[in-house]
């Protein structure tokens, strides 16, 4: 039973990261130049920086299917704050990294206190989403 209750949560959690990665990548092409003023300059401007931490938490629930969420969402929170704050460090080496493009975008070039809102927003979202599907994976925990 709880082999295929791990097997569950890992398909939904590789759904979800399946799902969150080219929405993002969408958003942040879309990203220069909009204007946050608007509906779609605004979901451009912040949708990237929130589905962030929600791939982040996904990947988590996908490698530990078992773990607690508030473990997950810690080590989420740890991770992007972690990548967000170290863009306020310029070492050579470093922005020599941020120009390689894979590494440049998973490094990031740019500090943005609004990039901070929305790692909380994302990693809050995936805590939500991961609440949903715990329910409908398991709605009776007590017959367990």
């Amino acid at each position: 039973m709880k082999l295929k209750h791990v097997s569950r949560i890992r398909l939904l959690a590789a759904l979800i990261i399946i799902l969150v990665i080219p929405v993002g990548l969408y958003a942040r092409s879309q990203r220069p130049g909009a204007d946050p003023a608007t509906l779609l300059g605004f979901l451009a401007a912040y949708t990237g920086d929130t589905l962030w931490p929600i791939m982040f938490f996904f990947i988590g629930r996908f490698a530990l299917p078992l773990a607690n969420r508030w473990t997950l969402v810690g080590l989420t929170l740890a991770l992007t704050l972690t990548l967000e704050f170290g863009q306020l460090w310029q070492p050579d080496f470093l922005q020599w990294l941020r120009e390689q493009p894979v590494i440049g975008f998973i490094l990031g070039n740019t500090f943005i206190w609004s990039d901070i809102a929305c790692l909380l927003a994302g990693s809050a979202i995936a805590v939500i989403i991961d609440m949903i599907l715990s329910a409908l994976l398991n709605p009776n925990p007590k017959d367990s």
